[in-house]
């Protein structure tokens, strides 16, 4: 299989994975075995579709990475997005379906324990016409996805609770899901300066949080609804909604005070935030950059942080890139240690037969990816400080005593 943008979608493809439509997620547009035709490539570009998943000769193997129930599942999440979002901009006292967000997250626990290497953010959720639902359903995703790789850290973190309650992530889901849901009670010129500034210290954009707080608090899990309230609280305390401590001092939340899922959500916000910036999207190894600069990576829980680069590939298996060789390649499998050294192999235009020439980057340093996602990126390339620095260490059982025990459920 391979990944394709819709730029670089070709007639005579073939459809590998089912397309849905974007804002009826329980439509097929296209299924596999589909044959890729102009009108075809037109049509779904129209619809804010931007890739395809399509067959190619000897990568069967990246079907381990993604498969038609996850996104069928994927599709589901999108869609319980859009009905709360709908029901919030239709009436600001609407009931939600909690139930039913509920259900949808588990659904897509349930088809990522199927496929458990699926679990990486190689398939971005959502309408492009529609920013808000976009946001939220990659928020929720990601969310979910390191939520699954941090088990061990939300049974420490949330000592209060069984084991098996302590590592569920459906509420983190539903909460991440909602997390922005106050936004859409803003005043249109207060979102529109937002988009333009990305500037958090805005007053009236601040409101945002307490307003979802308020929509959701008697409708949700209070962990769910902490995802809403406190997903702009920062690790090292610079974030908000403030509180008043002993000294009539205002800060934000710091540190394990947070709520464990809304630090995770935090982290998700953040990437998708950077991801789709105000002029369009951005590669996602420029982001991934980005977030380890001194000033980002202070805000974000360090673990929660290291979780991130576990799900999401700097180069995702299946996309094409260009090699400082000249040589046009597929990314055929990645390493969360050395995110921007990949495998990949020498992309085939005909139908000859030819073997691939395969590159392990790991062991290449005379090359580099050089162009990514319809984008220079040689210098967004970056190397871990250590050989362990993006691991997740999982403590050993006597480890988790006082003061890790001592953590809010």
């Amino acid at each position: 299989m391979l990944r394709v943008a819709l730029y670089q979608a070709r007639e005579g493809m073939i459809v590998a994975m089912p397309v849905l439509h974007p804002r009826r997620p329980e439509i097929v547009l296209l299924r596999p075995g589909a044959v890729l035709d102009p009108h075809t490539i037109a049509k779904m570009r129209e619809l804010g579709l931007h890739e395809v998943w399509v067959k190619y000769p000897r990568l069967e193997r990246l079907s381990e990475y993604m498969t038609p129930g996850i996104i069928q599942a994927c599709s589901v999440v999108t869609g319980e997005v859009r009905k709360a979002l709908d029901s919030v901009l239709a009436n600001a006292h609407a009931k939600l379906d909690y139930q039913s967000y509920r259900r949808a997250v588990s659904g897509l626990l349930e088809k990522f324990c199927d496929k458990p290497r699926a679990a990486m953010f190689v398939h971005e959720l959502g309408d492009g016409s529609s920013p808000a639902l976009r946001h939220a359903s990659n928020v929720c995703l990601l969310s979910v996805l390191m939520g699954i790789k941090l088990d061990f850290y939300l049974i420490s973190e949330r000592s209060r609770l069984p084991a098996t309650s302590a590592k569920d992530v459906s509420n983190l889901g539903v909460g991440a899901m909602l997390h922005d849901i106050g936004m859409l009670r803003l005043a249109p010129e207060v979102r529109e300066r937002w988009e333009k500034s990305r500037d958090e210290s805005d007053p009236a954009f601040r409101e945002h949080v307490q307003i979802g707080y308020e929509l959701v608090r008697e409708q949700l899990e209070p962990s769910a609804a902490a995802c809403v309230l406190h997903h702009h609280q920062a690790f090292d305390g610079s974030g908000f909604p403030h509180r008043r401590d002993e000294k009539d001092v205002e800060s934000g939340q710091k540190g394990s005070e947070i709520h464990v899922f809304a630090r995770i959500v935090a982290a998700a916000d953040l990437f998708t935030r950077l991801r789709n910036g105000p002029d369009g999207l951005v590669p996602t190894v420029r982001v991934l950059r980005q977030m380890q600069s001194a000033e980002v990576s202070k805000k974000l829980d360090p673990t929660v942080l290291r979780a991130l680069f576990n799900v999401v590939p700097a180069y995702a298996p299946g996309s094409i890139v260009m090699l400082s060789n000249g040589h046009e390649c597929v990314v055929s499998r990645w390493f969360h240690n050395q995110p921007c050294r990949p495998i990949v192999e020498t992309l085939q235009h005909d139908d000859r037969g030819a073997e691939p020439e395969i590159f392990d980057l790991r062991d290449r340093t005379d090359l580099m990816i050089v162009r990514a996602e319809g984008s220079a990126v040689a210098e967004d390339n970056f190397s871990p400080e250590s050989p362990h620095a993006f691991d997740l260490v999982r403590p050993a059982p006597h480890m988790l005593t006082e003061p890790a025990l001592r953590r809010a459920s």
